[in-house]
């Protein structure tokens, strides 16, 4: 065998090992949604949640998208999900809620149509998590 044609197996073969060792996102790590700094002096709210649910992608890793379809009180509400683990149990848990500016008068009715969020929850090693929204189970990922 020649010395390129060995060469290009090599370089082949160790691109294939880096890229099934490559490091798993943690769930929520790109997410638009997250806490922001000046959160603390906004009032926390709910959230009505119409639809949820987890689908998850054919590649490896494993990787999953979180969809939502919510109702925010107003449309003064801004939007916010914290997300974290997996924990021991390989439960993701998150938290949807909303936030208004303290003392706001908002007199803007509800939408009457739900506004969507979608959340990539990153890449999974090998097993079955469970992702829960506001303590309800939204879905589940079996990673191979």
């Amino acid at each position: 065998m020649s010395k390129l044609v060995r060469y290009s197996v090599l370089v082949v073969l160790a691109a294939a090992v880096l890229a099934a060792c490559s490091p798993v996102k943690n769930p929520g790590a790109d997410n638009p949604y997250a806490p922001q700094a000046g959160d603390a002096g906004l009032v926390r709210d709910t959230i009505e949640i119409v639809k949820m649910e987890v689908v998850r992608s054919t590649g490896t890793p494993s990787e999953a998208t979180l969809t939502l379809s919510y109702f925010l009180p107003t449309p003064c509400h801004q939007f916010r999900m914290a997300v974290s683990g997996p924990d021991g149990n390989l439960r993701i848990t998150i938290d949807a809620y909303s936030l208004m500016k303290k003392d706001q008068v908002c007199a803007l009715m509800r939408l009457s149509t739900p506004s969507a969020a979608s959340l990539d929850l990153g890449g999974f090693p090998a097993g079955k998590y469970t992702v829960w929204v506001n303590g309800t189970l939204a879905g589940e990922i079996t990673a191979p």
